[in-house]
Parts: C-alpha cells; sequence; structure tokens
C-alpha cells in the first residue's frame, strides 16, 4: 500500500519552492513593517511550516530518508497542510486588522 508519491520533476519542484518562499519572504516583509502580534505569529508558524513543507522533495527523501520514506512522506505532508492552514489564519487576522475601525484615542476610557 503506501502513501501516493507526488513525482514532480526537479524543475516544477524548484518553480513551487521558488514562489512558495517568495510569498512568505514577502508577507514577513510586510509583517517587519505593518504587522502587530496578532499577525506576526501566525506569519512566523507560516514561515517554519513552508521552509519544511518546500525543503522535504522527493530528491531529499530518497538521499536521507530510504528506509522511511513513508514516514517522511507523511511529514511533508502534515507541513503542507500546516503551511495552508496558517496562511488561511494569517489571511483571516490580517483581513480582521484592516478592515477594523480605528478608534480614536481619546474615545478610549479607563473605567
Amino acid at each position: 500500500m503506501g502513501l501516493p508519491r507526488w513525482n514532480f520533476s526537479d524543475n516544477t519542484e524548484r518553480t513551487i519552492r521558488i514562489v512558495t518562499l517568495t510569498i512568505v519572504a514577502i508577507i514577513l516583509a510586510y509583517e517587519k513593517l505593518y504587522g502587530e502580534s496578532a499577525t506576526q505569529y501566525p506569519a512566523m508558524y507560516l514561515c517554519v511550516f513552508s521552509l519544511i513543507a518546500t525543503f522535504m522533495t522527493n530528491a531529499v527523501q530518497r538521499r536521507y530518508f530510504t528506509y522511511v520514506m513513508e514516514y517522511a512522506q507523511v511529514f511533508r505532508i502534515v507541513a503542507i497542510l500546516m503551511t495552508c492552514a496558517f496562511f488561511a489564519i494569517w489571511l483571516l487576522t490580517s483581513y480582521e486588522r484592516l478592515t477594523a475601525p480605528a478608534t480614536p484615542s481619546h474615545l478610549i476610557y479607563n473605567l
């Protein structure tokens, strides 16, 4: 039995890696300049899991995880799912932060 293998070519995997890491770099640069803690945490987790998801290529799995290929594939699938989940969380928190009405500081009362 076993898990399905993604038999992408090396060029396709390289393209996916470049696009994914470029998007993550843009998100991290945006968060560095304009972010707040509610959106920075999902961006940091997005970065961590995207690195794992993009560098666990088929060539890496064949070379370093020869005897545990299925476990490495599961690790890659989980990293991809977590990357997608944290990207969705980042989108949601960024949307909420950008659409929230600004409260003037003189209207905030300390009770």
